[in-house]
């Protein structure tokens, strides 16, 4: 899968980016095999040199859906919905992504610009993110029976003679597969417009650690035809593993049972004479989803008069210094003391905090850990969701945002206003990915 700047992740699945839009075209069905051979040129790993490498995918080109396989992995990108499925074989399990984190993350990359070699520039960026941040010019020539491909007078492909001729929708959806590999945009504006796909392609890529890769695609097996619809049946989710943010996103929904369980421990933390257990309940109730309760006047008296919910109350106003959310955090802390079972809620305001100081790592990790005890807090994704982020690890902020989607219930507050719009200045500005 595409990480920072390694092909080798890239195509341990090659499939980070997406397709096409829901309404897109229906393209003709086909599979076919992709082999791809990287050598290295100046790369090494801890002093050693990286070894060359081959891959080979089976791929299935839908008419509204693509699968992407190797010996070890599938990916099932599913177009009309926008989500991509990752599925391990040896385990027969799967993780749900969002096809909006690839988009997500390579506009966080090249918008980081700053830090080039002289044998590294923007163009070389682009190449590698499937992005054009200027207009670029493609330029062709022939050699050696190949048509060589430069962007601005920089070598980026060559593409060989021959290859079999497909629909002009399913020579668009190949180009869109080599996107995910890396492929500059003018490259693939000029594979989209032809209606073959190519026996072979060359790439040529140059990444800033101070190497470069020579990327051999070859297809063969082109076949017409596919299946209708890809199907999960055979695999089931995966059990929570990794870290304490991934047992989170790993986790099953909460049911309903869970999330009303905070509403009744208002009710009692009132009977009980435990005013900062029943603010915090009120708040964790609101945070699930749930509709604003209304206190009696005595509830509210006593409330007022708490030594520990006035303390709350003080730092919960806003905080726009550094030393303002720290020392908000102390107390926060200290206040974990003095209730009963309400210490996520303690935890998620203290989380909020690190987001604001800029400690993204540790405000996810915290986010984690109150979704732990109370996982029906839609509110605690979306903050978790915005630090990592900010941390650009799109793919998990993705899926927390979605999980918060998918069990906020449509309660009074929008926590996910933020992410909303989000995506749709992703689908105007980038429908390729999409």
């Amino acid at each position: 899968m595409f990480t920072r700047s390694t092909s080798t992740s890239l195509l341990r699945l090659a499939m980070l980016g997406t397709l096409g839009a829901a309404g897109a075209p229906a393209c003709a069905a086909i599979t076919y095999d992709l082999h791809v051979a990287i050598d290295y040129t100046g790369a090494t790993r801890g002093g050693v040199p990286i070894p060359n490498e081959t891959h080979t995918f089976k791929v299935v080109q839908g008419e509204r859906y693509l699968t992407v396989q190797d010996a070890k992995e599938t990916t099932i990108l599913d177009l009309v919905t926008r989500r991509r499925y990752q599925i391990d074989q040896a385990s027969r399990s799967y993780v749900r992504y969002s096809m909006f984190d690839t988009i997500g993350y390579r506009l966080l990359a090249i918008r980081k610009k700053g830090s080039f070699t002289p044998a590294y520039g923007l163009i070389e960026l682009e190449n590698n993110l499937s992005l054009e941040e200027g207009a670029r010019t493609l330029t062709e020539s022939s050699e050696g029976g190949a048509t060589v491909l430069a962007v601005n007078g920089i070598r980026m492909a060559s593409l060989g003679p021959g290859g079999t001729s497909v629909s002009a929708a399913d020579a668009a959806m190949f180009a869109r597969v080599l996107r995910n590999f890396g492929a500059h945009p003018r490259v693939l504006t000029r594979l989209s417009a032809q209606q073959r796909l190519p026996a072979s392609l060359v790439t040529y890529h140059k990444q800033i650690e101070g190497y470069s890769e020579t990327r051999t695609y070859t297809v063969s097996a082109v076949k017409q035809g596919a299946p209708a619809a890809y199907s999960l049946a055979a695999y089931k989710p995966r059990a929570p593993q990794g870290d304490e943010i991934d047992k989170v996103l790993d986790a099953a929904p909460p049911t309903a049972a869970a999330r009303q369980a905070a509403e009744r421990e208002i009710a009692q933390a009132h009977a009980d004479n435990r005013p900062l257990d029943a603010v915090l309940g009120l708040n964790e109730w609101i945070f699930s989803g749930g509709a604003s309760i209304t206190r009696t006047p005595e509830q509210r008296a006593l409330g007022k008069a708490n030594p520990e919910v006035i303390r709350l109350d003080a730092v919960m106003d806003d905080k726009k210094t550094t030393a303002e959310l720290e020392a908000a955090n102390v107390t926060l802390q200290d206040l974990r003391k003095h209730t009963t079972r309400k210490q996520h809620v303690l935890m998620l305001f203290e989380a909020d905090n690190l987001k604001e100081l800029g400690r993204y790592r540790e405000a996810a990790a915290l986010y984690a850990k109150a979704l732990q005890a109370n996982p029906a807090m839609a509110s605690a994704y979306g903050g978790m969701a915005m630090a990592l982020y900010r941390s650009e690890d799109t793919q998990r902020a993705w899926r927390s945002w979605d999980a918060g989607r998918r069990i906020s219930g449509g309660g009074e507050f929008d926590f996910f206003g933020n992410v909303e719009q989000l995506e749709k200045s992703l689908l105007r500005d980038y429908p390729e990915f999409l």
